[in-house]
């Protein structure tokens, strides 16, 4: 028995997120459905990383087992052949078998993208988040010192982040670009709680927009509390671009 990292990218508009729920268009299940076209059996995977409905990616990774072995180059062209035209395989190589996929990840990386253009073409309107107003970043490199090393990040939380989760979570770096008509944030961490990326975002917009001040975001880091930030930007705005592993190109 075989064990294979798959890459995938995939635009999340239509997938009711990467993992598979009943009666529901996930891209796990569009991936499984493949790998079953192929085996004439049922072929389970295991992801990296969850994403949630709307959310996009552009190096997702998951894991699988076959007994079948393939080139790289075989493989990818086998699984896209009966993958929808909305998620594909880039890359699949041949790993040890010890490797988990979730746990064995090193760092994950997000990236959200806004734009503030008055009249956003529709294009754009289906891959950025969009707000009516002009992103002022002179204070972010101040803010982002706040969220880098360790820290209970229950204030950012999801409503569905059980009571007695480990909240605890480690942030490496926060960057972003800003262009004419759009800005785009950088993350990146170990692993990130439900939502958490996205309230961070909103924490960041909330202080833009001169709803709250440093001191009060840094109170909401150091105090935290399930609900502080309420303000969640959309999904459609974030991106999965990049997980690494010790030993493993990706």
């Amino acid at each position: 028995m075989n064990k294979y990292l798959a890459v995938l990218t995939y635009d999340g508009t239509d997938f009711k997120g990467s993992q598979k729920q009943t009666n529901s268009r996930t891209v796990q299940g569009s991936l499984e459905n493949a790998l079953m076209s192929i085996h004439k059996e049922f072929i389970p995977t295991e992801f990296a990383s969850r994403t949630d409905s709307g959310v996009h990616a552009t190096n997702q990774v998951a894991s699988f087992k076959s007994i079948k072995e393939l080139s790289s180059d075989l493989w990818i062209s086998s699984l896209n052949h009966y993958m929808p035209r909305d998620a594909k395989i880039l890359k699949c190589i041949k790993v040890d078998q010890n490797l988990d996929v979730r746990r064995d990840a090193l760092e994950r990386e997000y990236v959200y993208k806004i734009n503030f253009e008055k009249n956003i073409s529709p294009l754009e309107n289906r891959y950025y988040e969009h707000v009516n107003y002009h992103i002022e970043t002179k204070n972010l490199p101040k803010v982002y010192k706040l969220f880098l090393g360790v820290h209970d990040f229950l204030s950012f939380a999801g409503r569905l982040a059980p009571n007695n989760a480990n909240t605890m979570r480690e942030i490496k770096h926060i960057s972003h670009i800003k262009n004419e008509n759009s800005i785009e944030f950088r993350i990146i961490g170990k692993s990130f709680l439900y939502q958490q990326v996205r309230r961070m975002i909103g924490s960041f917009l909330l202080l833009m927009k001169g709803k709250i001040t440093i001191n009060q975001l840094s109170d909401v880091i150091n105090i935290p509390r399930k609900g502080s930030i309420n303000l969640l930007p959309s999904s459609k705005g974030l991106y999965l671009s990049k997980i690494k592993y010790d030993g493993v190109k990706i």
